[in-house]
């Protein structure tokens, strides 16, 4: 008689869902895991099926001739599987919230806010969507997410002002700042702080490249770490072993940002009890950041939300 073989739904999962996000880093993020844990899950099911799955080129993670091939049959199962649990136990999902984060608000820095929310509402699925505040306001717009965080300008802001911060330029304590033209990146060609750098480096006379454009945060600042680049972030952000470099750099101090929420009419109740965390989230944290005690805010305390 041959031997039984069970497929874990677990590793399904996650290749569906790094499928679906295209990346390592993005299935990560939604799925509450680090980007270790997942490639280990891809291993354990490319070791079981005893095939390659995925594959990393430039453009991210691909999809193997193999993977694709396992992708429509994978849903079909997660859509068994789900169909079934509720069918028989009755859904554990009342409603779902899609939130949009910048990128560089994403990942440890959004952490409380995620735990909070899900401690208080355990019923709710939760779908974050990343991208550049330009990106992000689109899919708003769209009806893509329900409510979102953007990084605007403190003279242009729109939607509820959560907070200001300073924008600084960040590298390292080396003397890269002072190549012309000056090497920059970015996380995204619709980085909203692109203009701005550019405008006053125009201003300062400063000539400029960009040597790195590519939606990864990680990358980014590995690019800086590196030496190659020096790019525009904000304050309250910056990781460590970067510096912020100040007026000694020679380089031309940056405007304040604003944090803003928005959040779609007729939100759900599940909607507007994440936009209230968030509300109070940045209200405990981000006086802190403020650059000249200027944090508009009204929010109240989470406790005692609907659950």
């Amino acid at each position: 008689m041959s031997r039984l073989r069970n497929l874990d739904l677990v590793l399904i999962r996650t290749f569906v869902t790094v499928a679906q996000t295209g990346s390592i880093s993005a299935a990560a993020r939604q799925l509450h895991l680090t980007q270790g844990g997942i490639s280990q899950q891809i291993k354990r099911l490319e070791v079981f099926f005893n095939c390659l799955l995925l594959e990393r080129d430039a453009r991210g993670t691909q999809l193997t001739e193999r993977g694709i091939q396992l992708l429509p049959k994978a849903r079909q199962l997660l859509d068994l599987n789900d169909n079934l649990c509720n069918e028989m136990i009755g859904s554990a999902i009342s409603e779902t919230v899609r939130v949009g984060v910048p990128y560089d608000m994403a990942g440890a820095h959004f952490a409380p806010v995620l735990k909070t929310y899900a401690e208080r509402h355990p019923g709710v699925a939760i779908s974050i969507v990343t991208g550049s505040s330009v990106d992000l306001m689109q899919a708003f717009a769209n009806g893509h997410v329900d409510l979102t965080l953007s990084q605007t300008p403190a003279s242009q802001s729109s939607g509820e002002r959560l907070y200001v911060e300073p924008l600084v330029w960040i590298g390292t304590p080396g003397e890269l700042h002072r190549q012309r033209p000056l090497p920059l990146c970015f996380v995204t060609s619709t980085c909203t702080f692109r203009s701005t750098a550019f405008a006053l480096l125009s201003e300062a006379q400063i000539t400029w490249r960009v040597v790195f454009e590519n939606a990864s945060v990680d990358t980014t600042l590995s690019t800086v770490r590196s030496e190659l680049a020096v790019t525009p972030w904000l304050r309250s952000l910056i990781p460590d072993g970067l510096h912020e470099l100040g007026a000694e750099s020679g380089l031309p101090p940056l405007p304040d940002f604003a944090v803003g929420l928005h959040v779609a009419d007729r939100a759900g109740e599940g909607v507007l009890a994440m936009a209230q965390v968030i509300r109070w989230h940045y209200d405990q944290a981000g006086q802190s950041w403020a650059p000249s005690n200027t944090v508009a805010n009204n929010a109240s305390s989470p406790i005692g939300l609907a659950k």
